[in-house]
This record gives structure tokens, sequence and C-alpha cells, in this order.
């Protein structure tokens, strides 16, 4: 069972006690048989403790988050468009950028580090490598060289919107809580799996829970694909896109994206904690768990 699994369930068994306590509540003030439903409260305090102290869940160390400076999915286009040789293109040069030592020292400055992950997409997509926590140049080497062990897993068509939600869930559902929480989209092409339109409602609606999504449009089929982006992709407070002319010009510009993603300068949030209390006989814990809602893709 995942941390984020551990703190849905402790979640739930919170609300479960707090809607007791307010059903006990309630009844006391209507002064109708009010210790009865106070006693039945208690008792759902004290299944809902007893449950959690079964399960062993009750350690912090179970589902606190951990605290980082910037969540990061590098969200990669692997479509028809892309050639194998292209694809390696791409994959070389992010692995290019996480060694580069120059990202590195930023990413040292960074309190807390910063979790990536990658994806790969075309009319659909999969998380390709983990999430890793890199806070140094050891960690930062360790995630270039599993970049590089990857393989590609499909082509298809060029599913930009199904890649943002796929992205949108893997930031929702992973054990990182960032100050900054950020989508990289790379690509060569346009939406063609369902519509502009509805891009941009995944992007608006991507943007409105906090996340900011930017660009790196690969620009073979001519300029007018960074306007796309700018209008249809990129969003949230801060957000950009730095274009590629063409594939072997994609190593040079992600690393120029990745040193602009990464904030040093942001401080490092306070955890959030919401307090369970369960009634019986003081019984009460301490609830750590990032604000997020798990929204698994279908794609």
């Amino acid at each position: 069972m995942t941390r984020f699994q551990i703190r849905q369930k402790l979640f739930k068994a919170c609300l479960m006690a707090q809607s007791a306590a307010m059903e006990a509540f309630k009844v006391q003030q209507a002064n109708v048989n009010s210790s009865t439903t106070i006693l039945r409260a208690t008792v759902v305090g004290l299944g809902t403790a007893s449950t959690l102290l079964a399960l062993g869940a009750i350690s912090p160390s179970a589902f606190a988050a951990t605290i980082v400076g910037t969540e990061l999915v590098l969200s990669v286009d692997v479509s028809g468009s892309v050639s194998s040789s292209e694809f390696n293109l791409q994959k070389q040069g992010y692995a290019n950028a996480f060694r580069n030592s120059t990202i590195q020292d930023q990413i040292a400055n960074v309190p807390g580090g910063i979790a990536v992950t990658l994806s790969y997409w075309s009319s659909n997509a999969e998380q390709s490598l983990p999430w890793y926590l890199i806070t140094d140049a050891t960690s930062a080497n360790l995630f270039a060289d599993a970049i590089e062990n990857t393989t590609r897993p499909f082509s298809g068509s060029t599913g930009i919107s199904n890649a943002i939600n796929y992205a949108v869930n893997l930031i929702n559902t992973n054990d990182y809580d960032g100050t900054r929480k950020v989508i990289d989209v790379s690509g060569d092409g346009t939406e063609n799996v369902t519509s502009t339109a509805n891009l941009r409602t995944t992007r608006d609606n991507a943007v409105q829970s906090g996340i900011i999504i930017n660009g790196l449009p690969i620009l073979t089929g001519g300029s007018s694909l960074g306007n796309y982006y700018r209008d249809n992709v990129i969003g949230g407070d801060g957000s950009f896109y730095i274009a590629a002319n063409d594939f072997t010009d994609f190593g040079n510009a992600v690393t120029q994206k990745i040193g602009r993603e990464i904030k040093p300068e942001q401080p490092v949030p306070e955890p959030i904690t919401m307090l369970g209390s369960l009634v019986a006989g003081g019984v009460g814990i301490v609830l750590h768990r990032k604000k997020k809602q798990k929204d698994t893709a279908n794609v």
C-alpha cells in the first residue's frame, strides 16, 4: 500500500469520525436522546481508531508526504511523427540536461530538492520511470542514467490532452508535496486525438488545480507550432515555452527549459496537517496529507 493510499484511508476514517461527532452535536443541541447518539459517535470513533491502529497506519512516516521544491513531470512525445533517431535525440537531450553541472547546482540549491518522473505519450500515455527525488549531482546522474535506459513503448497519434490528464494524475497521486507543480510537455505536432477546444479545457482544468504547464514545441513542421503551444498548451503562473528548431536542437532547448523550471528561491511549504479527533478517551491522530485528489486518467 502506497503512502498516498494510506493517506486516503486515514482521511476517509477521519471524515467518518467527524460525521458521527456532528450527528451527536446536532442531537444534543435539540436535546433529543443525545446520550445514545453520543455513545454511537464514541463507538464509531473507537472503531475507527482501533482499525487504524490494527493496520499500523498511525506512524507519521507511513503517510507523510515528502516536501520538495518542485514536482516535475517530463511529458515526452513519441507519436508516429517521431522517428527512432528523433526519439533517441529527445531521450539523450533530457539525460544530458540532468547531467549538466549548472542544472545540478541549481537543484542542490532547492530546499528539499525536486521530485521528477518521465511519461512517454502518443495517443495515450504511460509512466515510463517512477518518481525520483533529486537533491544533488549523484541523484541527478542516476535519473539521467534511468532516462537513457528507457525504451519507446509505442507510437500513434498526437494526444496532448491525454498526456496532460495523465501527468496531472501522476502529480495528484505521488508521495511528494512541492511548492510548484509543473508539467513539461514536449512535442512536434498539434492535438489530433480529441480537439483543440478539448485540449484547452484540459489545460485550464490543470491550471485551476494549481499546476503549471510549460512547453517545448519542436518546430519541424514550421514556426506556427510555437504559437499553438502558447495558445493551447501552456498555462499557469509564470508558464512559458522554449522552441527547438528541430530535433538536433532539442538538447539545448531542454537544458534551458529545465533550468528555468527550477526555482531555488522558492520557500519550502509548511507541512499541511489535519487533526482528526476521535472523541473516545482523548484518542486522536494527526493526519499530514497532501491536498490532492486521486483522479485516475483513463487514457
